[in-house]
């Protein structure tokens, strides 16, 4: 298998699941037998399953893996939804709930701001075989509260006017994505790519997907986790200290709430050292 995945092949065998009356798209590949893995990508300008490019083919050499494109973003249906935590929350309940296969309850991977939703999903019953987080939010100041009337103001101005879509675009040009994915996410910038850059740029743009990336820039979708929610689900965190905007702190606090947590320096360890990520999840 290839080293990484293009953005239209990832996986050989394609499937959708329900989320209410709209339909999340997800690719597979690797051997099946065992539990599914679920690679769920964060929430942020341009996302989609392409964040695991490097890690999902190393990883089904010997597992059955599964990524989606969170419904809002890439090959999903992307609804004119007033995005919130709660519409966010059933979207990653509804992708967990829907890859148990055969009985068997997947091994759930999620990044970031998804992160902290699984937390949520994990503690509310939906089932998993191990719950593996990567820089997740939730527990420190970042993404932890959503926004309060300015954001409202903000976020429904720009999902039906002109001023969303000319944001989108100025979010999602060339220079802006290659400025923050040197500055503020890859501890080693070189790490970037121009087919990165072309593909966040092309998943930023297609139809509806402005409605979910706006909800998160407008700071709609952050959820505050009860430590308590962090203990009864013992998650797995892989903290990648090496982003520009993470809180130093939030490993320990982490740990504080009951969680394992192992920190690289790697801004983005999925991209930037996919084997050894590769290894952690195995562990």
């Amino acid at each position: 298998m290839a080293t990484s995945w293009d953005p239209t092949t990832l996986g050989t065998e394609q499937g959708s699941t329900a989320i209410g009356p709209f339909t999340a798209r997800w690719r597979e590949a690797g051997p099946s037998g065992g539990p599914v893995h679920l690679l769920l990508h964060g929430v942020y300008a341009g996302a989609s399953g392409y964040e695991w490019r490097e890690l999902a083919p190393l990883l089904a050499a010997d597992e059955r893996v599964r990524v989606p494109d969170l419904l809002g973003a890439g090959e999903s249906d992307r609804p004119d939804l007033e995005w919130s935590p709660s519409v966010l929350a059933g979207v990653v309940d509804g992708l967990i709930r829907g890859a148990t296969v055969d009985g068997r309850p997947p091994v759930v991977v999620a990044s970031s701001l998804t992160g902290a939703h699984a937390v949520r999903a994990v503690a509310a019953g939906a089932p998993v075989a191990r719950l593996l987080l990567i820089t997740p939010t939730g527990l420190g100041e970042a993404q932890a509260a959503p926004s309060g009337a300015l954001g409202r103001v903000a976020y429904s101005l720009g999902r039906h006017t002109p001023v969303g879509d000319a944001f989108v675009r100025a979010l999602s040009s060339g220079p802006s994505v290659r400025w923050f994915q040197r500055n503020q996410t890859y501890r080693d910038p070189s790490v970037l790519t121009e087919a990165e850059v072309a593909e966040t740029r092309r998943v930023a743009r297609l139809g509806n997907a402005k409605h979910l990336q706006l909800a998160f820039v407008a700071n709609r979708l952050a959820l505050g986790l009860d430590p308590e929610e962090v203990a009864s689900t013992a998650p797995h965190v892989l903290w990648g200290s090496g982003q520009g905007f993470v809180d130093a702190s939030d490993p320990d606090r982490w740990r504080a709430a009951g969680a394992t947590v192992t920190e690289v320096a790697d801004g983005l360890p999925q991209v930037e050292s996919p084997a050894d990520t590769a290894a952690w999840v195995r562990r």
